[in-house]
């Protein structure tokens, strides 16, 4: 038996630089590579291949493939572009007797290849495979109908009626060659029309088995994610099913967590509503670093005290060294040495890497007492401390270890981000971004209108807290633990953890996150998602605001790849990510919001946002503002820049981000 694939089209929706549409991977193996090894499997000996767009790289890819013994025919078209009828025709001399017809970019369970070769042919005429459960299939929209009458297809069409769709599967003889010479449209379906009308058809059912026509960048999503859950499927053992069981049991409520937003609690803190009338009498704990002690814990502490609260300082090191397990067991122990009861509260007074350490404690420490935050930096306002999760890293990447768990209030105060280095608030501002990119186009519209110097601004700074505190709010409400919509809080993280963890956290967070965007949105244009706009308009946003643009050339992408795995987002099947269609909106296939991406796609947008030597460092420097580290990076800023701010003579007017 023989078998014909044309593959000549270009196949634009799906905008591969570079790869000719047949040969784009799903699941691992490139379209038309895995129909070959099916027809071979099932006994097909020959099979003729019509070329048209990219025939030398499909030529060369097909030469790659080891294990394909059948013969190969390539016959070049170089009338491609007029349709996918004339491609069929070009083979005509080819194939002078039955042939299989398969499409070069369709999937096929085995079982129908299978079941079409041994089918019997039909005499003058074709056999075609029709999915006669029509509400299954993904497109249905651009897909070819079939009208059957008692089970055999008079009609194929692309919008009339009908009781089935035309899988892209056929037996046929050289008889389709005669009806297509004779149509003057140029659709396959015309002559399998033409042949319909003739009463030379007969349909095979697909019984169950599934396939995909790969041929826009959410169906290939689509069919990515049916080959990876078919694959989970087969992973499960065989045998009965599990033990039903004897009794169901609830636990928990709803948590819920209030947000203020008020400037001068951390000075004046004793009405912020830390801690609450019935923990009056019990422990609390006051989680900081050394850096924000220095600056504003040893008086927030002290006015705690004044009011007649029993509060323990627990001062961590300055970085993300303190955000390890082996701190986190050691912190315990200092808590529970000084004493805890079960009303006890415990306060973050500090950066992202506080709010995680404290938080984590809180959640274990007689399985979860009182948790408050009072984040100190951009970073933490904007992201670390708006949150359930609490986390601490592990040996091989970021927040490894840790647990969802709800703080009772967060105390946020745009005036302690006074004290930040310029570098620590464009860090902070990384996160904003993220949001403005992914969530809100309205909020990275306005980021790209506002002067970059109104970064110390407190009515910038306030509206940009204010407006992020809100959409993650908003989304945490409908997805805490980022399965959906939730994914949003993923963007740029995929990559942004990897690059973070081996530049030995000389990068930031925020840093590495914008670079993680860079890399997303560029596997989002791979894919045919987004556009060159959308591109563009994250690099803007990124340089606009001063975080680097280049991975560093010692992160290397082979180890960017390797440290995938450690992301929470990983299954073994694969890394999923979070994408963008367009600015201001998550990409999603029916409901599928963690996109399934292969790792040479995510290798080509990494090396894409590699650059030489360009002094991105000095750029995104301190600019010998205060002191720097790199968990909260406050440091005393010098006198005449407070003095600007006195006088009024801040950058920019006050604006609102708008709603």
């Amino acid at each position: 038996m023989d078998a014909l694939i044309p593959a000549a089209g270009r196949g634009a929706r799906l905008d591969r630089p570079d790869t000719p549409k047949p040969l784009v991977e799903v699941d691992g193996v490139p379209l038309i590579v895995r129909t070959l090894r099916q027809l071979q499997a099932a006994g097909v000996s020959r099979a003729v291949i019509v070329t048209g767009h990219g025939a030398d790289r499909m030529a060369a890819g097909l030469r790659a493939v080891p294990d394909l013994h059948l013969t190969l025919e390539l016959v070049h078209n170089p009338d491609w572009a007029l349709g996918l009828a004339g491609s069929i025709r070009a083979a005509a001399s080819y194939l002078p007797g039955p042939f299989v017809l398969a499409m070069g970019d369709h999937i096929y369970d085995a079982p129908l290849i299978a079941r079409m070769v041994e089918a019997p042919v039909e005499p003058d005429g074709l056999v075609a495979l029709v999915d006669l459960q029509p509400e299954r299939v993904f497109d249905q929209d651009d897909a070819v109908n079939v009208e059957l009458e008692d089970g055999r297809p008079v009609r194929f069409q692309r919008h009339g009626p009908g009781q089935g769709i035309d899988a892209g599967l056929f037996l046929a003889t050289p008889a389709l060659f005669d009806a297509l010479a004779g149509c003057a449209g140029d659709e396959l379906a015309d002559g399998v029309d033409a042949l319909a009308r003739a009463g030379r058809v007969r349909a095979l059912a697909c019984s169950g088995s599934a396939w995909d026509d790969v041929d826009t960048p959410a169906s290939l999503v689509h069919a990515e994610l049916r080959l990876r859950e078919a694959r989970r499927r087969a992973q499960v053992p065989a045998g009965p099913p599990p033990l039903k069981s004897d009794f169901v049991f609830q636990t928990g409520k709803i948590a819920e967590t209030e947000v203020v937003v008020r400037r001068g609690v951390v000075a004046s803190p004793e009405g912020a509503g830390l801690v609450p009338p019935q923990s009056a009498s019990s422990p609390v704990f006051v989680f900081t670093d050394e850096t924000v002690n220095r600056l504003y814990g040893e008086r927030f502490v002290a006015q705690l005290q004044a009011v007649g609260y029993r509060v323990h300082a627990i001062v961590l090191p300055d970085g993300e060294e303190s955000k390890t397990v082996a701190n986190f067991a050691h912190v315990v122990e200092r808590v529970l040495a000084r004493g805890i009861d079960e009303r006890s509260v415990l306060i973050s007074l500090g950066g992202g890497v506080v709010c995680n350490v404290c938080g984590f404690v809180a959640s274990t420490l007689y399985r979860g007492v009182d948790l408050v935050h009072v984040p100190t930096t951009l970073m933490a306002q904007a992201d670390a401390a708006i949150s359930h999760k609490q986390a601490v890293n592990g040996a091989r990447g970021k927040n490894m270890v840790g647990a969802y768990y709800a703080p009772r209030r967060i105390v946020v105060d745009v005036d302690v981000l006074q004290t930040q280095s310029d570098r620590a608030l464009r860090d902070g501002l990384a996160e904003v971004i993220k949001h403005a990119l992914a969530q809100d186009a309205d909020l990275a519209a306005w980021l790209a209108d506002q002067d970059p110097g109104r970064l110390r601004d407190p009515a910038f700074l306030e509206t940009v807290v204010r407006r992020t505190i809100e959409l993650k709010c908003r989304t945490m409400a409908v997805d805490p633990q980022e399965h959906r919509e939730g994914m949003v809080l993923q963007y740029g993280h995929t990559v942004g953890h990897p690059v973070e963890h081996l530049s030995g956290y000389s990068l930031t967070h925020g840093e590495a996150v914008g670079l993680g965007m860079r890399v997303a949105v560029r596997v989002a244009r791979l894919l045919g998602a987004c556009d060159d706009a959308t591109v563009a308009a994250h690099d803007a946003l990124v340089a606009r605001y001063g975080l680097p643009m280049h991975i560093p050339a010692d992160v290397r992408t082979v180890d960017i790849l390797e440290a995938l795995v450690w992301n929470k987002k990983y299954l073994t099947e694969g890394t999923r990510m979070a994408l963008v269609d367009r600015v201001g909106n998550l990409w999603n296939v029916n409901g599928n919001f963690a996109i399934p991406v292969p790792d040479a796609l995510i290798a080509r947008a990494v090396d894409a946002c590699r650059g030489g030597e360009d002094g991105d460092v000095d750029e995104r420097g301190d600019h010998g503002r205060g002191q720097r580290n790199r968990s909260g990076m406050h440091g005393l800023l010098r006198g005449d820049r407070r003095a600007d701010l006195r006088d009024g003579q801040t950058p920019g007017a006050p604006g609102e981000a708008p709603r």
